[in-house]
């Protein structure tokens, strides 16, 4: 038997070799495609559906299948699956509730500061409702002091730059916004005495944005101090500072907010309303709603001091001493006090005809040597009780309705 050439072999040897490693190849790129493609709909899967239970992350109670109901868990987005396809594996981030990195809390595709995004932590709460009391989920309660970042957005609550504190898509300064921090609890009610729940109280000292909109409580633009949806100037805002102090109660000594009290020479807009107390258009300088040449208005500048008060030097509170030389209108009612229209000068609701203190320094008109305040003494002035008639046409100069003494300088 002749021996088989080997050349008459060797081409279907070489030719089954190519076959198989073209074979091989395609093989290879049909897995490697099948590999891409289920890299990629592991990657769409994962951002859908994390721990692929079939319930998409935006509506999954247990967004990580580790056990803890989202609004429980620390990392809402991120643990142990305890069942299902992906049991006993790590699936998600490491990143807490609480870190400031973590943008997504719930793995719903919502960054947790987009106005779509109303339900943070994946709870099932929404944002803005009374009952959820911990917005980011994090663990500590929206009102808790150490609460420093409420929708867990990065932004500190007392960022300037952070405009929607509790994240439920409406803005701090909107007018539907009832309740900034979220924490349940009307930015009106008495009881509500951290609006921004930045940590700081509304009437402390160091609380210079109580509504945490931005802009500072002495701010010009800032015509709504407490974030209550009512204007500071507005005739049913009476706790425009939003303490729980009114604005004319005998314990409200700043009642605008800003740190100034507000009979402190630096406090030259009591109500914050962007009017100058001596503006002459600032017809209600502590902004109580009751106008101050009402007869009603017993404390003009909200001091706590009665206007008729001996002790009360400012009645206005606009700095200048009720007997200084340049205090023109001591009552601040935008009447001058030696208008003829002006009938009560210190703005104590008593006629300054029958007022025994008509310019309310707490001297007697009888012992006063400047019975109208106007910073002229009544010997050289000639209007003595300001009334607006000259001395020499006045039948009772010194308003005593008696004319033993017409100029009261105590000579008959």
């Amino acid at each position: 038997m002749q021996p088989k050439d080997p050349i008459h072999y060797n081409p279907p040897i070489i030719m089954r070799t190519k076959r198989f490693k073209a074979g091989l190849l395609c093989g290879a790129l049909i897995t490697t495609a099948s590999l891409f493609a289920t890299g990629a709909d592991s990657r769409a899967q994962t951002a859908s559906d994390l721990d692929r239970d079939g319930i998409v992350n935006r509506i999954d109670p247990d967004v990580d299948n580790d056990g803890l109901a989202n609004g429980k868990d620390p990392n809402v987005d991120g643990g142990t699956c305890k069942s299902g396809p992906l049991a006993g594996r790590y699936v998600g981030d490491r990143l807490l509730n609480s870190d400031p990195n973590e943008l997504d809390i719930d793995g719903d595709g919502l960054a947790d500061n987009a106005v779509a995004e109303t339900d943070i932590d994946g709870d099932g709460l929404p944002d803005n409702a009374a009952t959820e009391t911990d917005i980011d989920g994090d663990g500590l309660a929206d009102n808790a002091l150490p609460e420093t970042d409420i929708d867990g957005d990065g932004a500190s609550d007392n960022s300037s730059s952070e405009t929607d504190i509790d994240g439920d898509g409406l803005a701090d300064n909107a007018l539907l916004e009832g309740d900034i921090d979220g924490d349940g609890l009307p930015d009106n009610a008495g009881n509500e005495t951290d609006i921004d729940g930045d940590g700081l109280a509304d009437n402390s000292g160091n609380e210079t944005d109580i509504d945490g909109d931005g802009a500072a409580d002495n701010a010009g633009n800032e015509t709504d101090i407490d974030g209550d949806g009512l204007a500071d100037d507005a005739g049913n805002e009476t706790d425009i500072d939003g303490d729980g102090a009114a604005d004319n109660a005998g314990n409200e000594t700043d009642i605008d907010g800003d740190g100034a009290a507000d009979n402190a020479g630096s406090e030259t807009d009591i109500d914050g309303d962007g009017l100058g107390d001596n503006a002459s258009d600032e017809t209600d300088i502590d902004g109580d709603s009751s106008a101050d040449d009402a007869a009603d208005e017993t404390d003009i500048d909200g001091d706590g001091l009665t206007d008729d008060d001996a002790t009360e030097d400012d009645i206005d509170g606009d700095g200048l001493a009720d007997d200084a030389l340049d205090e023109d209108d001591i009552d601040g009612d935008g009447h001058a006090d030696d208008a003829t229209e002006e009938d009560d000068i210190d703005g104590d609701g008593h006629d300054d005809a029958d007022d025994a203190d008509g310019d309310g320094d707490g001297h007697d008109d009888a012992e006063d040597a400047d019975d109208d305040g106007d910073g002229h003494d009544d010997e050289e002035d000639d209007d003595d009780d300001g009334d607006g008639v000259g001395d020499d046409e006045d039948t009772d100069d010194d308003d005593d309705e008696e004319e033993d003494d017409e100029d009261d300088d105590d000579l008959l």
